[in-house]
């Protein structure tokens, strides 16, 4: 596994230091009753990398004295990594059978912060598509996602429809959408925002039921516990999921 590296400031980067910027105010509603300090050791799911590069520039911002080390990848491999020794304070996993796994292993506390359901993509509100029905229709030409990615696993198991574009992933297909190779796309909310795709996202109820959910774990680490906490706690802060909405996820609740 290799070393952790610290979140960068910028949204698309996590693998380089950033320089902390004391003067920035800092977020109103963690809460501060122990002031936390030291480095701090998150994984954190692949999905997440954007709002998290903005996170954790907000977080350090709010208590200068911390250094939040990030490394971003799948849940599976960091909780593969957790189980067998790792020491990291915070997990934030896409995966429930991965958080399932490190909560039995090291005694984690859990609670979910954001969902990330699946979608219909579509160019116009007013073409062929509004419902999961008009996808099975002839003539619509639906993206679905490649087999063994998260975003065509989901369609998969949720939709029977025959794929008239099979895309490497969640982004890829939004383009076939864009380019006009395919009437709709089967994707999650976060892939329209991630190709930054001005394209209407229409819901429907068993993607709502079913939607992936990103779980935050404060592990057993006695070494930063107080950093740790702070840092589950801003997780749920309203200035975090406000970031966490703006990449396309859905609250909790």
């Amino acid at each position: 596994m290799s070393s952790p590296q610290p979140a960068t400031a910028s949204p698309a980067a996590a693998a380089h230091r950033h320089q902390h910027d004391a003067g920035r105010a800092g977020p109103a509603d963690p809460a501060r009753s122990a002031e936390p300090e030291g480095a701090l050791v998150v994984h954190a799911d692949e999905q997440v990398r954007t709002a998290f590069g903005i996170l954790v520039e907000k977080f350090e911002a709010a208590y200068p004295g911390t250094d939040v080390l990030v490394e971003f990848g799948p849940s599976a491999r960091h909780a593969q990594h957790i189980v067998a020794g790792a020491a990291v304070d915070v997990l934030i996993s896409g995966d429930a059978a991965a958080t399932a796994r490190v909560v039995s292993a090291s005694g984690g506390r859990p609670s979910v912060i954001a969902r990330n359901p699946l979608v219909i993509a579509v160019a116009r509100r007013d073409g062929p598509v509004h419902s999961v029905a008009d996808l099975r229709r002839t003539g619509v030409r639906v993206a679905v996602c490649a087999a063994r990615t998260r975003c065509g696993d989901a369609a998969r198991s949720l939709v029977d429809v025959h794929p008239a574009v099979t895309a490497a992933d969640g982004p890829a297909a939004v383009a076939a959408v864009r380019a006009g190779t395919a009437d709709a796309a089967l994707v999650h909310r976060t892939d329209i925002v991630a190709a930054r795709a001005d394209l209407p996202a229409i819901d429907f109820p068993a993607a709502v039921q079913h939607a992936d959910q990103y779980t935050v774990v404060r592990l057993g680490q006695d070494d930063n516990r107080t950093a740790a906490d702070a840092f589950v706690a801003f997780t749920h802060s309203a200035l975090a999921q406000r970031v966490l909405s703006d990449e396309g996820f859905s609250p909790a609740g």
